[in-house]
């Protein structure tokens, strides 16, 4: 469900991005919404329209010959 969130609203021109809580967060978040104590937030959802003059972080790119290894761990 959460990929076809970020993948509508990409299609819709908006950027997201996900967070997993740590810690406290979750506990700060659900105080700061008044979430019923029932309900459990395992993910963040951040959605908006990305400003444009912020650069682009590029996706990382492993050297696959690196990772990955056959018939050794090393």
């Amino acid at each position: 469900m959460i990929e076809n969130i970020l993948l509508a609203a990409t299609a819709e021109g908006l950027s997201c991005s996900m967070r997993i809580p740590l810690n406290k967060e979750h506990d700060i978040v659900k105080k700061k919404l008044k979430v019923p104590p029932t309900y459990m937030l395992p993910v963040f959802i951040g959605i908006g329209y990305a400003n444009p003059e912020e650069p682009q972080l590029e996706q990382y790119q492993p050297d696959i010959d690196k990772q990955i290894r056959f018939g050794r761990w090393k």
